[in-house]
């Protein structure tokens, strides 16, 4: 990284000279001033708007135009971390289970590929739980277009989800309690560790939906790769939510998807307890702004065209469709009567993986309320454990609407 030494002069970290080796003559030029500090990577984000080239989007998507439509049962859903991206993931579980869909599955854990390894279509046929076509594909995974593409059905849609990448960092650092395991405030992890260094559990660091979109460490440090991600991630996913915009996002996916508002409702899961949340100095955010480069042109990129398709989709329709949202999660919840708890006052298929994040449980509204209080992990093995009994038995339910 670049670090402003007293004197008012600059110093480059490796890592930065790596990014400054891989920024070719028009990225500098979208800089005023070549000998100013923040010119390497800043520029590069700011300028980042120009560089795009054909990574953009069309005003209105043609899933926006669609005024009678049929629900949409072939989904693939690249699952990034720390993005809130668990609660789609009960969404997507939930709406399969109901109506009989199969998923895509690991045969063992809740990762194709380990976290580590890019998917493989091969994953999905070595399984003893994939015997039959995959309707949904919702897990883990470093995404492979080409090769989910060859795993589900011709018709698929493809989805995923983004988040500010200095708050999913600041999430991940303490959701996989690197300060326990390093002694590092964060702070501190921020001033010592560099942006190849330190994946936790070999898969989780510094831009992480760059890693979980598909890019190599080797190329965390080169902006060109980073812009062709980008580029190709635009291509692949027709609708991208803002984990910041929730509510907007979930009337967006209803519409992709052509679903019900309340097949999309869903609980705030797997969040970070206040308690546990670090705190973060000005210093090292304005670190992160460059050390995250490849993270925040891909949020940036998505967040503008989630702009532009709320506005196609119209900006009256939304605040309609959004009220209309807490309306229906609002007679959810007087229904079932949900109690927010912490992990260590919860067991079975409540209990949450982390013990620093929240669970739920519902007092009341039986089966139809169960569903959403379902920890994600155990949800899988109930996935895997129904279609295993399917393919023993020899039958194959069909979907119902």
């Amino acid at each position: 990284m670049v670090v402003v030494l007293p004197n008012g002069a600059a110093s480059v970290d490796s890592g930065a000279r790596m990014m400054l080796r891989s920024v070719p003559w028009w990225v500098r030029a979208c800089h005023l001033t070549t000998r100013s500090i923040m010119f390497t990577l800043t520029a590069a984000l700011l300028c980042g708007v120009l560089l795009m080239d054909g990574a953009r989007s069309p005003e209105k998507p043609p899933w926006l135009e669609f005024n009678t439509c049929s629900p949409r049962n072939n989904i693939a859903f690249l699952k990034t971390h720390k993005c809130a991206s668990s609660a789609i993931q009960n969404i997507l579980f939930r709406y399969g289970d109901k109506h009989n869909l199969h998923f895509a599955l690991p045969e063992k854990g809740n990762y194709f590929g380990g976290g580590k390894h890019s998917f493989e279509s091969a994953m999905v046929r070595s399984s003893p739980f994939n015997k039959l076509t995959p309707n949904i594909f919702a897990v883990h995974s470093i995404w492979n277009y080409k090769e989910v593409k060859k795993t589900m059905p011709e018709d698929t849609l493809f989805f995923t989800i983004v988040r500010e990448p200095t708050s999913l960092f600041q999430s991940l650092f303490d959701f996989t309690m690197r300060e326990e395991v390093l002694g590092l405030t964060l702070d501190q992890y921020v001033r010592q560790v560099g942006f190849t260094q330190d994946r936790g559990f070999g898969y989780l660091g510094y831009n992480q939906m760059s890693w979980d979109f598909g890019m190599s460490l080797q190329d965390m440090g080169n902006l060109t790769a980073a812009h062709e991600l980008v580029r190709r991630a635009d291509a692949q996913f027709g609708l991208v939510l803002v984990a910041e915009r929730m509510d907007e996002s979930l009337v967006l996916l209803a519409k992709y998807l052509c679903w019900e508002l309340r097949d999309v409702l869903v609980l705030q899961i797997n969040s970070l307890r206040d308690k546990f949340k670090s705190s973060i100095s000005e210093e090292s955010r304005q670190a992160l702004l460059q050390r995250l480069a490849p993270d925040y042109l891909l949020y940036n990129h998505f967040l503008e065209r989630f702009d532009q398709q709320v506005e196609a989709f119209g900006r009256r329709r939304m605040a309609a469709e959004v009220a209309r949202l807490r309306e229906l999660m609002a007679l959810l919840v007087t229904t079932c009567n949900f109690v927010r708890k912490e992990a260590s006052d919860l067991t079975g298929r409540q209990k949450p993986w982390s013990p620093k994040v929240d669970g739920f449980v519902a007092a009341r509204g039986g089966e139809e309320c169960q569903p959403f209080t379902i920890s994600n992990p155990i949800f899988l093995d109930l996935l895997k454990e129904k279609q295993r009994r399917e393919l023993l038995n020899g039958t194959q339910q069909a979907p119902s609407r």
